[in-house]
């Protein structure tokens, strides 16, 4: 498989959350002709999710069985590539009618993601409850989280109104409409005099505010940078930035990342909750405690080699009653970690 492709169109597609729900894979986009991997060739409902996305677009649509170990292993290391950005690479990528972010080239193989997943695959139907992008569940709210004020003046307005408003009040608004429910996205798309913003609800195109003026844009996407947190200085290459936030008593993770493009910048920003915002930490749990692992297998082999040195030449460790009070603070952490996980 081809993974550089399958993020791409998971980002300007068939959404991360999508694929979840209906257990397919975005596998290639040739002219007209979208191949799609499923899980389950009979579910017909995924099918005509898929097509409803890409009736816009003017493609059909195959498919193709893949296995669900597959379709799970693609997806977290989709999760993963967000945070291994690199340099974007010199050759051309497909163009596709839609917003067109460009990732960067994936750094580990479907075989190394395939232990990613420490749960074992659900049925379909527990998939689908587990997973279902349209309930904006409402996750327990962490502490010391900023809280999310949004005040969308205009949700009623027609979309033309918005390019009337500034920068602040223009970000307000397309905030409220991308969090009324499920998940949502905005997409920044820079043409060459002028920009664009899309935004979608659950996968599916809701909307669509064209003929920005290049100043208006570019400040819009300012304003998205001191939302997240992110330097206002220009990208030269592909950044990214998560926030956690509350919004209406309900545990938010903001997906901002930022590309060049154009003389200027694109954006993208993805709001992930409930169901699928379970499913990305515990991704990035799985991804701290193999690091971790890594760490301590790391120290040991350190450990053994400072024992062996004294062994043939004994000589003072100044810094041995310092490395000895890490080594026990770790225990305790470690051992307060695993009796948090007993009583859970």
């Amino acid at each position: 498989m081809d993974s550089d492709r399958i993020f791409q169109l998971i980002d300007t597609v068939v959404p991360f959350e999508a694929c979840l729900y209906y257990q397919v894979l975005p596998l290639s986009l040739e002219g007209n002709l979208f191949k799609l991997g499923v899980v389950d060739a009979q579910d017909d409902s995924a099918l005509d999710y898929v097509q409803r996305i890409l009736a816009y677009m003017n493609c059909s649509v195959t498919t193709e069985p893949i296995a669900t170990e597959t379709q799970r292993s693609m997806l977290s290391a989709y999760l993963l590539h967000g945070s291994q950005l690199t340099e974007p690479s010199q050759t051309e990528t497909e163009t596709i009618a839609a917003p067109t972010p460009k990732p960067a080239p994936a750094t580990f193989t479907v075989a190394e993601a395939e232990t990613l997943l420490s749960v074992p695959a659900p049925s379909i139907p527990a998939a689908r409850e587990r997973f279902k992008p349209a309930v904006a569940e409402v996750s327990p709210t962490p502490s010391k989280l900023s809280v999310l004020n949004i005040e969308a003046l205009h949700l009623s307005s027609p979309v033309e109104v918005l390019a009337t408003l500034p920068a602040p009040q223009l970000l307000q608004e397309l905030l409220g409409r991308i969090l009324l429910e499920g998940i949502g996205r905005l997409f920044f798309e820079r043409q060459q005099l002028e920009g664009r913003i899309l935004w979608s609800q659950d996968g599916v195109l809701k909307s669509m505010l064209e003929g920005i003026e290049p100043l208006l844009f570019q400040d819009v996407i300012d304003e998205l940078k001191r939302l997240t947190d992110m330097p206002l200085s220009r990208v030269e290459h592909i950044q990214q930035v998560e926030v956690e936030r509350i919004y209406q008593e309900t545990h938010l993770l903001l997906r901002l990342r930022v590309m060049p493009a154009n003389g200027g910048e694109e954006a993208t920003l993805q709001v992930l909750r409930g169901a699928a915002l379970r499913f990305y930490e515990q991704q990035q749990l799985s991804s701290l405690s193999r690091d971790a692992l890594r760490l301590a297998q790391e120290l040991q082999r350190k450990v053994h080699q400072i024992r062996d040195r004294t062994r043939l030449a004994p000589m003072p460790l100044e810094g041995l009653p310092a490395l000895e009070r890490v080594v026990r603070n770790v225990d305790n952490q470690i051992e307060a970690l695993m009796n948090q996980h007993n009583l859970d």
